[in-house]
């Protein structure tokens, strides 16, 4: 048997493995690459009037966030869920600080990690956070406003049309219109690029993503000749390196990010999904229905782990290099969601968080 062959059923294995939650002790497959079942943990049983204590002693290099339905918190790479928290208002959450608050809120207070507050936001709108990055949407829709880790305002940008596309990453933010229009911002707020892809019948930017060294960045953009656009940013110079129309319309926001190197961007087009080797300059499309809810990041060219929902109905699937689809299984759950950095992956559903490592790839 080839080594593909090979790979196939050991991740279907794997897959099934996962799905049952069997992850007491290590799964040995006996060849160059298996899934090792690590912990399983029910996010409900944490202890919330230890959060403090037990985030400060867990920094936010080495935590990581979750958000499933109404219930946010914190876990660390042991399977210690040092925080989960209840709440029926919006959440916004990351590494470094969380907020919950109702719906267009005014004077929403920010918190650390380990709930000590950071800072208060007074306008009103929709805070998102991002790492250490922390955006107020405004009120209609059409403007967005980053702030500083002291509550200042660091920039504020507003246009005619309202956000349909919001990304952003160390080196800066990439926003997308309803009216077609395509904008990039320097993390000191200064414009890089700002233009209409055009190339459609309808233009409006349906996702967008600039890469974590802020050299690249995509999209995709318009309705009837639908496309994608990736794009090579040189100090304030910017340039389209690559294109492709796309199979049919996709009619709702698109998920499209990269990897954390840079190395591939994933995207959304209808019944599919669309890889790009940003190296290469190729693109790759995996037939697949639903929406796609994350992509892993796995430097170099080996496994990639795909999240997508259709329906009450999440598909997670294994992608070796970038185009080739090698297992998938279903499972249903209300809330679910991916994070997978190089070789762990942490899936969570529902009330349970689990982690998985990758092992004998290269």
């Amino acid at each position: 048997m080839s080594f593909k062959g090979k790979l196939k059923y050991i991740i279907i294995g794997s897959i099934v493995f996962l799905l049952l939650y069997l992850f007491v002790a290590p799964v040995p497959m006996n060849y160059d690459i298996f899934f090792e079942p690590v912990w399983s943990r029910d996010i409900t049983r944490a202890d919330a009037s230890a959060a403090g204590e037990n985030i400060a002693e867990s920094t936010a290099e080495n935590i990581e966030a979750f958000i499933l339905g109404n219930r946010f918190g914190y876990f660390t790479p042991e399977g210690d869920i040092i925080y989960s928290g209840q709440t029926e208002n919006r959440i916004a959450a990351s590494k470094n600080s969380w907020a919950v608050y109702p719906q267009n809120a005014s004077g929403t207070v920010i918190y650390n990690s380990d709930g000590s507050p950071k800072m208060t936001i007074e306008p009103a709108g929709y805070v998102h956070i991002d790492y250490d990055r922390t955006y107020l949407f405004l009120p209609g829709g059409s403007g967005v406003s980053q702030y500083s880790e002291t509550g200042d305002v660091i920039w504020t940008r507003e246009h005619a049309a309202p956000i349909t596309a919001f990304n952003s990453s160390p080196e800066g933010t990439i926003i997308g219109y309803a009216d077609g229009k395509l904008s990039s911002f320097r993390a000191d707020g200064s414009e890089i690029f700002s233009f209409y892809p055009g190339g459609s019948d309808y233009q409006v930017i349906l996702g967008a993503a600039i890469s974590e060294d802020g050299t690249l960045a995509a999209c995709v953009s318009g309705i009837d000749r639908q496309r994608f656009l990736l794009i090579k940013i040189t100090g304030r110079q910017y340039k389209i390196i690559f294109h492709a129309y796309l199979d049919g319309n996709l009619r709702r926001q698109t998920f499209v990010d990269f990897e954390q190197n840079g190395r591939f961007v994933f995207f959304e087009y209808e019944n599919g999904i669309g890889i790009v080797d940003c190296k290469q300059n190729s693109l790759s499309k995996i037939p697949m229905s639903g929406q796609l809810i994350a992509a892993g990041e796995f430097p170099g060219d080996n496994v990639f782990v795909i999240l997508v929902k259709e329906g009450e109905t999440f598909k997670l699937s294994a992608v070796e290099r970038s185009n080739h689809l090698v297992a998938s299984a279903r499972f249903s759950a209300r809330n679910a969601f991916l994070i997978q950095h190089e070789k762990i992956i942490y899936l969570g559903t529902d009330d349970r968080i689990s982690r998985i490592n990758i092992k004998g790839s290269q």
